[in-house]
């Protein structure tokens, strides 16, 4: 079983269900045109009923992670993601959609802020953008549902993004060594560096 965030329209959603060893129980991401692609996918391809398409893809900002587990939304959130979501989700969180055990969680938080190129664009090299931080979402999630092992993706620049004068590789090896899961250490993360054409992809993509 797992859970996606940062899902976005679900591709690696998708790699993980078409192995046919795994079973989604909730994908959560913030843009409403993905939630409605992955939606429909679900239920186009893998036979969900609309309204488990709902309940399970939910459209939220991971931000607000204790409303996100635990629901019991405010007005404002519920103004900003009521419409677009179950009732369930709303008043119990993705600890009332996920009804079994937890064995992954998978997902990548958005590249921006790590990518060589951003940063080349930006003024300050992205050291002041909110995307640097959103990892630490990530963490609250896996510790929340405390699953067998995580999925964290994401561009090779995060090995050398340093918001706030510290590399971003250490904030993540700290943040997960702080809630009883083992990475590579940063000094050794370089090796963890994949490429899609090695797996038989016709694309060269790199991915840390």
């Amino acid at each position: 079983t797992f859970i996606d965030l940062f899902a976005g329209a679900g591709g690696l959603s998708e790699g993980f269900l078409q192995t046919g060893k795994f079973e989604a129980l909730a994908h959560v991401e913030w843009e409403l045109p993905m939630v409605e692609t992955l939606r429909n996918r679900l239920v186009k391809k893998w036979g969900h009923t609309e309204a488990e398409a709902k309940e399970q893809v939910v459209l939220f900002d991971i931000q607000k992670t204790q409303e996100l587990l635990l629901g019991d939304w405010t007005d404002e959130t519920i103004k900003s993601y009521g419409k677009n979501n179950s009732d369930l989700v709303q008043k119990k969180g993705l600890r009332g959609v996920v009804k079994k055990d937890v064995d992954l969680i998978i997902g990548g938080p958005p590249c921006q802020a790590y990518s060589i190129a951003g940063r080349a664009q930006d003024p300050n090299s992205m050291k002041d953008d909110y995307r640097n931080f959103l990892f630490e979402s990530f963490v609250k999630v896996v510790d929340f549902f405390k699953p067998k092992l995580f999925v964290f993706e994401n561009v090779p620049g995060l090995l050398s993004a340093c918001p706030g004068d510290k590399p971003v590789r250490e904030r993540i090896y700290e943040a997960f060594q702080t809630i009883g899961y083992s990475i590579r250490k940063p000094e050794d993360l370089k090796d963890s560096v994949y490429c899609s054409e090695d797996f038989d992809v016709p694309q060269k993509r790199n991915r840390i």
